[in-house]
């Protein structure tokens, strides 16, 4: 899953609020922070599908 948050600097206090409530849903989740889209700043965040401990079918 990948999400992305797009705000202005105006914007920091509820993109940040935001970041910080998506990233305790996810565990592990990886994060990225960009300026190179003036005037916008991004935050990425990235995590993996949870794996899964064993194919019970395959075992039976």
């Amino acid at each position: 899953m990948k999400i992305t948050i797009a705000y202005l600097p105006e914007e920091f206090r509820e993109a940040d609020l935001i970041h910080r409530f998506a990233q305790g849903l996810l565990d592990g989740a990886k994060v990225r922070k960009s300026d190179r889209h003036p005037p916008y700043k991004h935050i990425y965040l990235t995590a993996k599908k949870p794996e899964t401990p064993c194919n019970s079918e395959e075992n039976t």
